[in-house]
């Protein structure tokens, strides 16, 4: 019997038949198309640590998933031996709506807490992508955020507490239940966008916000790059409730139009502008923001545009289904998803760069960006996704690369064929902090069977 014949034995007197895959079945849960050997879906607390410790004893490597949406990101694994899903612990524990916290199981989904929380004017303020099947989980162990977070901001600004089950199956808990807590070092922080390299993270403590009393949002077209330097700071400066800044090229308007016939496609740049309070204070508002920028000293005048009530809610949709569109598994994605984090000032210059680097491929590529928060995401297209030119779109990548480091921002490859992703640095170059990353994860997981391979610099 080999060793993983021996593990899988031992993980089904835990866990039970029904909870372990084997065979065909773990062809689901492969990683960049690796399948691993094993899957594992505990029912409790107390069978993870079981399995963290049956995996030791086997030295098996561990891989953690939640909802599987954002599995593409990270380096492609040589070898699964072993995925544990949380899936299965989907409990909220304590909910105080009073004191705007709760306090939820890993495997929870994200839109089935916000149905619970909105039944008390209550919501978790992210609006992560691929919200429909994200774990509460998953958005921490990647950092998810969404374009809320010139408001709201990130994960950082919201997790409260956090209980984790470290490799060797011991429970480990940071933070608490209340919103002022300053007791020993906030290792909430550390788990935050980690990629399950530290630990298997199984009970989250969020602080809550209020539901809206309502939203507006308005669509200002641009029409050149050199305008955004004016529009973006003009916007910004203006006492208003801005909950979200999004610019999109003309690519990724057309995208947009594809799945909602109704987005703006004539405007070479366009500032998705949302505004919170009741009607009549983003009415107000709006109006105030409009005369402003029609005023604004700019090349062109801009061209302003509104949406209904449920056409604004289709619209951040499909800027999500833009910003992170998941490739099914098995199939090879149509484009190079690329996260580029940059100084806000360096936006528009960026912008006009990215526009110049697909007219060189003779093919647009399509920008999003976080405007108020300076992230930018940019899809470089595949021709041919059935058989990619990894050649061409690694020297794509290469030019990107290149764009970014003069402005002396950070990139990371997001979504990409493998082939491409076994060829670069899918984090992009190691900071001055990796040595002390790469402490930490010796730290917690000495044997680096937690992910192993996946994170930043190979961690």
């Amino acid at each position: 019997m080999s060793a993983l014949e021996g593990l899988a034995t031992a993980l089904e007197s835990v866990v039970g038949n029904d909870a372990l895959r084997t065979g065909a079945e773990v062809q689901d849960y492969a990683i960049d198309g690796v399948a691993p050997s094993l899957v594992v879906l505990p029912a409790d607390e107390a069978q993870i640590g079981e399995v963290l410790r049956l995996a030791a004893a086997y030295k098996a490597t561990v891989f953690p998933r939640g909802g599987g949406s954002h599995m593409s990101l990270g380096q492609p694994p040589t070898h699964v031996d072993l995925v544990l899903s949380v899936q299965r612990l989907q409990r909220q524990l304590a909910y105080e709506p009073a004191d705007l916290t709760t306090t939820v199981q890993a495997g929870v989904c994200f839109t089935e807490l916000q149905r619970v929380l909105r039944a008390n004017g209550q919501f978790l303020a992210l609006d992560p992508p691929v919200a429909a099947t994200t774990t509460v989980g998953g958005i921490v162990a990647t950092n998810l955020s969404g374009p809320r977070r010139l408001l709201y901001g990130t994960a950082r600004d919201m997790l409260l507490g956090t209980a984790v089950i470290s490799v060797d199956g011991t429970r480990t808990k940071a933070g608490g239940r209340v919103v002022k807590n300053v007791t020993g070092y906030d290792l909430n922080k550390l788990y935050i966008g980690s990629l399950g390299t530290l630990a298997i993270l199984v009970e989250l403590t969020w602080k809550l916000h209020p539901l809206p009393p309502g939203e507006l949002t308005l669509g200002f077209g641009c029409a050149q790059a050199a305008d955004l330097a004016t529009v973006l700071p003009t916007v910004l400066q203006l006492p208003l409730r801005l909950s979200s800044l999004a610019l999109l090229n003309a690519a990724a308007c057309q995208a947009m139009a594809a799945q909602l016939g109704s987005t703006p496609e004539e405007a070479p740049y366009l500032l998705l502008v949302r505004l919170e309070g009741t009607p009549a204070v983003t009415q107000n508002q709006g109006q105030r923001l409009t005369e402003a920028l029609r005023r604004a000293a700019l090349g062109h005048p801009v061209t302003v545009y509104t949406w209904s009530t449920p056409e604004q809610a289709q619209l951040w949709e499909a800027l999500a289904g833009l910003l992170y569109c998941e490739a099914s598994v098995g199939l090879t994605p149509a484009r190079l998803l690329v996260k580029v984090s940059l100084l806000m000032s360096d936006v528009p210059a960026f912008c006009q760069d990215v526009e110049t680097l697909g007219a060189r491929t003779g093919m647009a590529w399509p920008l999003a960006a976080h405007a108020g928060n300076g992230i930018v995401y940019v899809h470089i297209p595949i021709r041919q996704p059935e058989a990619p030119d990894v050649e061409q779109l690694l020297a794509s990548l290469q030019a990107l690369d290149q764009c970014v480091a003069r402005y002396q921002g950070h990139r990371v490859l997001e979504q990409a064929p493998v082939a491409v992703k076994q060829h670069c640095q899918v984090w992009g170059p190691c900071r001055d902090d990796f040595t002390l990353m790469r402490a930490i994860k010796t730290s917690f997981d000495p044997q680096h069977r937690l992910n192993p391979g996946r994170f930043v610099g190979g961690l």
